[in-house]
């Protein structure tokens, strides 16, 4: 237990049929359709043509589509993801809400309960404010409530077909659970800290970390969400479970440098906007689109930014090369780069390999480290963009534990999954526990399935309690 926390009375754990750890898009997508909202069959011209063998297949299914044999469909070629996101999207363009080949029926609902340690949107509470997402905005829906459907219900007006930012995105997550009247079973700032065998089937503690609702994260100079290292003073709860969805995310733990002065005030891991780095000098650490993000709006702004990756140049390029058609923010760092401004140096093939306070802790100096090579700059903040990894410590005390494969692409997409079922995304080594969104096996970086895992693994739960 974390010294400061208060123990609630835990002699007898609130139990619940289903609990579902995270809130970001993996697990929030369980909400609605736990509470009762499943898909149907729904005949589209867009599907009809594109896909006339899916569509001829499910002409005649007048029942739920959590009712499908998920594993005859696999079989057949069909893993569960991939045919919820053709239902949902059988053109990436978004023409009218008709195009979409599914329709949500209210039925009855299973107990259940959401526990995440931030508002419900997971990440994408603490993105820089103007960031743009990778792809059209709908793609960052759910099906059961299209995107041009919430535009419309709160006088809205957008393209959902163009690249959405930030706040119009947690505009419409952060509406889900009362649009979809789940409130009440979603439970905010309430971080899990462990996860261990019962005879119910899971003893879920968790620490109300509501206290976390007013931190600054620019004081903090992290997002403002605990981490596994910090006091938490709230009360702990315990909830017993019979089924458990681990939808954490890959970004639940931040990652470290791991070298001296990386503590200091003047280094950071929040980026919201460049008014909160005064001064001239910055370092930015990563490779991601998150520091490319950060690296670009900065030197925008007139900073003299150093980019520090240690990844090649021709990895950072391919991926600029990749995505400067479709995304503005691509196409501006080529050209700041092909241009050779003197405000953005790309330094590859680089790490840092220490940090050090010059005039008290106000500003510092960076030693670079390339090979046998090494350089010192001179800085005012230095940013790290490094990202997180997800956190499967949180489960303790199985017979068997989690065996993870490593999944990667070109990308910069990088997670350690789980091994599942993959009709039905159980894992493999726990029964009972569903990993959520890219926690699952298999599952890549394709936006427009970073909830697929939700119909097949609400089917199973609901199929085992006889609902189906």
């Amino acid at each position: 237990m974390t010294h400061g926390e208060r123990v609630a009375d835990v002699s007898t754990p609130e139990h619940r049929t289903i609990i579902v750890v995270g809130g970001g898009p993996a697990g929030l997508a369980f909400a609605p359709v736990l509470g009762g909202w499943h898909p149907f069959f729904h005949a589209s011209n867009v599907l009809q043509a594109r896909y006339p063998q899916v569509a001829d297949m499910f002409r005649q299914h007048s029942e739920t589509l959590l009712t499908l044999d998920m594993e005859s469909m696999l079989f057949r070629g069909i893993p569960p993801v991939d045919l919820f996101r053709v239902l949902h999207h059988p053109r990436q363009l978004y023409a009218g809400g008709d195009q979409i080949a599914l329709e949500f029926r209210q039925q009855d609902p299973i107990d259940f309960l959401l526990l995440t340690q931030e508002p419900v949107g997971g990440l994408w509470n603490s993105v820089p404010e103007n960031l743009l997402t990778l792809s059209p905005g709908q793609w960052m829906e759910f099906a059961f409530h299209s995107l041009a459907q919430h535009v419309e219900e709160t006088g809205q007006s957008y393209d959902v077909n163009d690249l959405i930012i930030k706040q119009r995105l947690l505009d419409y997550y952060h509406r889900i659970p009362e649009r979809f009247g789940v409130a009440d079973r979603v439970r905010e700032w309430t971080r899990v800290t462990k996860i261990e065998p019962h005879e119910a089937g899971f003893l879920v503690s968790a620490v109300d970390v509501s206290d976390w609702r007013e931190k600054d994260p620019v004081t903090l100079r992290r997002p403002a969400f605990p981490q596994s290292e910090d006091e938490l003073a709230g009360e702990v709860r315990q909830y017993t479970c019979k089924y458990l969805v681990y939808a954490v995310g890959q970004r639940c733990e931040l990652r470290n440098l791991d070298v001296l002065g990386e503590d200091l005030p003047f280094v950071t891991q929040y980026y919201e906007k460049p008014v909160d780095f005064p001064g001239e000098r910055i370092v930015v650490v990563g490779g991601g689109r998150s520091a490319d993000w950060a690296a670009t709006e900065l030197h925008d702004a007139g900073r003299h930014v150093t980019y520090v990756m240690r990844q090649s140049q021709a990895n950072h390029w391919g991926l600029i090369n990749q995505s400067r058609g479709g995304l503005p923010y691509y196409a501006r760092i080529a050209e700041i780069l092909e241009g050779g401004s003197e405000r953005l140096e790309a330094v590859y093939d680089t790490s840092i390999r220490q940090i050090a306070a010059v005039d008290g802790e106000a500003r510092g100096v960076v030693t670079l480290s390339s090979g046998d090579t090494t350089r010192q700059i001179e800085v005012d903040h230095v940013l790290k963009e490094i990202g997180g990894s997800a956190d499967y410590s949180l489960l303790q005390g199985f017979e068997q534990p989690l065996q993870l494969v490593e999944k990667h692409d070109n990308y910069r997409f990088q997670v350690h999954q789980a091994r599942v079922h993959p009709h039905s995304y159980e894992s493999i080594d726990i029964p009972n526990l569903y990993p959520g969104g890219y926690l699952a096996e298999g599952l890549g970086l394709v936006v427009i399935a970073m909830h697929g895992t939700t119909y097949a693994i609400a089917a199973d739960i609901l199929k085992k309690e006889g609902m189906l």
